[in-house]
């Protein structure tokens, strides 16, 4: 019902648009004779009726032709009135022609044909040309567009570019009166004496705080900054922060135009925060589509921790790709419920089995296996929160390694030909539980990966992921919205960081490739992640993109490292034998590798020391697959002294 009143609407304004076209050629022609003859009274001239209805219908013919009835009056522009023109144009020339041939053009003269010409053109752009402006409200105030409102965001452009120039035209044209834009910022000289739809480049952004200053004298309280530099680096980015919020002004940006995908009718007019993601941004990486399509496509895919922020990204992008059957496991009911509602409505054609289940549960992981008969296995169910899996171990090793067994065995027993285990670069010469048990875990797949001739198994190694539950990110988002304080554990604590889309297109990547070399069995894949970034730093920038100064308006504070953390993580063990960094955004390790049977009977000792919550045998016989693994780590000089070796990206 809706659509058919805009339908109803947009065809009574097309018509009332072209009778007014039509009366304004037939008054253009009346008008013309009125002109050359300095009379208004027409009568003596033969059929001036007749001749003004064919130009008339002409006209029309011509507004037909060139679509001019299509064009909306709201945003008429610079091809509009070029239409417009051609339509005129054309009209006056087939009337010339039509009347010569009809009567030689008897009492038509030359200058009436001119003049009705160009007070037609003038009669077609003109109303146009008023509403537009009525509507940007030009007419309400001819001297600064729009008029700004007490309480509006007062803001500043910085970028004389295309993108500015549509924002700026958006604005116009909106009806928001709680938007006002004071000025452009842009830093060539060539650009100062400009202005865009009335609005002027008012300085550069090194001149930031004296363009604040100037526009607070004349009582308007500058509140944000809106980025639109085409494509500006992720330092640039960084700086532009940093100068604004330092001036106290919150920074937003507007997506680049060629990006269809971060488009909405709503992006131009309400540009978007800068995120974190924007300052921690890396050279994206192309991945093999063809290889992860052959890996996926119309095979039954089965994903364990679907519900986390690494299983479910997977999820999502494992689906794109067209999975015969797509099996979701977890033991969150939420998690798993809110993953299957999802998948669901994205992918109603997909076949979805949705299980609730613990990796803990060996029969019921078999039963699972032997029913759904999986080709690949994305094995993310962990535990990972590394405080609160060093104060209960035991559970952490029955999750993250006999866990880990159990899902490797029945992969095994029912014929699975790809399983992708995901990792952490706490495995690297581990100094908590949580670390040495995914090192454990890796070391059972990659013996498995050796002596398996029907099943391959790969392991993924990369480290922290934006976001993600339980992170960084999210704590210091929740301590930011209290007010403060932030705290970090040490000033020196570096860690490594991505996106958790990247991760997951990644892990899809380095797999597809992986598979087809037969000499990366046993071997680990480990994700570029570039520099790693300094926590400190993190949560600094954090401060500034919600609109605050960092130890003024939100305090850091430093509440000293935990048990089992690590000031810098490793990706690679020295001990490791690291093949060249390749292009395609991963390297490829080649870790110790456990003996296969002391590795069944340790297994088979922590199982035992389990059952019996024997903490101390556990982390025994754990520390009897990993010796690297020490459970403490003093804040020394000599770590200090490591953090400052390594090449810390700057954000």
């Amino acid at each position: 019902m809706a659509f058919s009143r805009r339908r109803f609407r947009l065809a009574s304004w097309r018509a009332v648009s072209i009778l007014l076209d039509l009366a304004m050629a037939w008054a253009a022609f009346y008008g013309a004779y009125a002109i050359v003859y300095e009379t208004t009274d027409l009568r003596f001239v033969p059929a001036l009726a007749e001749k003004a209805l064919a130009f008339a219908a002409i006209c029309a013919v011509m507004i037909a032709v060139f679509g001019v009835h299509r064009s909306t009056w709201r945003y008429v522009s610079l091809p509009d009135i070029l239409n417009l023109i051609k339509t005129v144009a054309a009209t006056v020339v087939l009337y010339t022609v039509g009347a010569f041939l009809v009567s030689r053009g008897s009492n038509v003269p030359r200058s009436v044909i001119v003049l009705s010409g160009l007070l037609l053109l003038a009669g077609l752009v003109t109303p146009r040309m008023i509403y537009r402006l009525a509507v940007e409200g030009h007419l309400l105030n001819p001297l600064g567009g729009r008029r700004r409102e007490e309480g509006a965001r007062n803001v500043l452009i910085l970028g004389f570019t295309n993108t500015a120039e549509s924002f700026i035209r958006a604005w116009r044209r909106s009806r928001n009166p709680m938007l006002y834009v004071a000025g452009i910022l842009d830093s060539a000289d060539t650009s100062r004496t400009e202005s865009v739809q009335g609005v002027k480049v008012v300085g550069s952004l090194g001149d930031l705080q004296a363009v604040i200053d100037r526009f607070d004298k004349n009582g308007i309280a500058l509140t944000e900054l809106v980025i639109a530099e085409s494509s500006p680096s992720r330092q640039r980015l960084s700086e532009i922060v940093q100068q604004a919020t330092a001036a106290g002004l919150k920074v937003t940006r507007i997506p680049d135009l060629t990006d269809t995908a971060a488009l909405t009718s709503a992006t131009l007019i309400d540009p978007r925060p800068i995120e974190l993601r924007d300052l921690l941004g890396r050279a994206e990486v192309e991945t093999d589509i063809n290889g992860v399509a052959a890996l996926i496509a119309g095979r039954c895919v089965l994903a364990t921790g679907a519900g986390g922020s690494i299983g479910s990204e997977l999820v999502r992008q494992i689906a794109q790709f067209g999975p015969r059957q797509l099996v979701l496991t977890d033991n969150s009911e939420y998690n798993t419920y809110m993953l299957d509602k999802e998948i669901r409505e994205t992918y109603p054609d997909l076949d979805v089995i949705t299980r609730l289940v613990s990796v803990r549960d060996k029969t019921r992981l078999r039963d699972l296996f032997a029913q759904c008969l999986p080709d690949v296995v994305f094995h993310a169910a962990a535990l990972k929160h590394v405080p609160l899996v060093e104060e209960n171990p035991v559970e952490g090793i029955k999750t993250n390694v006999l866990g880990t067994r159990n899902v490797v065995d029945a992969a095994l027993e029912n014929g699975v030909s790809t399983f992708i285990m995901i990792s952490t670069d706490k495995a690297v010469n581990p100094t908590n539980v949580m670390g040495a048990t995914k090192r454990a875990a890796e070391a059972y797949c990659q013996t498995m990966d050796l002596s398996s001739e029907t099943t391959r198994f790969k392991t993924v190694r990369f480290g922290n992921v934006l976001g993600s539950n339980g992170s960084v990110v999210p704590r210091f988002r929740e301590q930011i919205a209290a007010g403060g304080p932030i705290t970090v554990t040490h000033p020196n604590i570096v860690r490594y960081f991505m996106t958790i889309p990247e991760a997951v297109r990644l892990v899809l990547h380095a797999t597809a490739h992986g598979l087809h070399n037969q000499l990366e069995r046993g071997k680990i894949t480990v994700l570029d992640m570039g520099n790693p970034v300094r926590i400190v730093d993190l949560a600094e920038r954090m401060i500034q993109l919600a609109g605050f100064k960092p130890n003024i308006d939100i305090e850091i504070v430093f509440s000293g490292l935990r048990p089992g953390e690590k000031l810098y993580e490793e990706l690679f063990d020295p001990s490791e034998v690291q093949d060249a960094k390749t292009n395609e955004g991963y390297v490829v390790a080649n870790p110790r590798v456990v003996d296969r049977a002391f590795l069944m009977r340790t297994l088979g000792g922590i199982e035992a020391a389990v059952l019996a919550e024997d903490e101390t045998r556990v982390l025994e016989l754990l520390r009897n697959i990993v010796p690297e693994y020490r459970n403490s780590v003093p804040d020394s000089d000599e770590d200090a002294e490591a953090v400052r070796a390594i090449e810390v990206r700057s954000i």
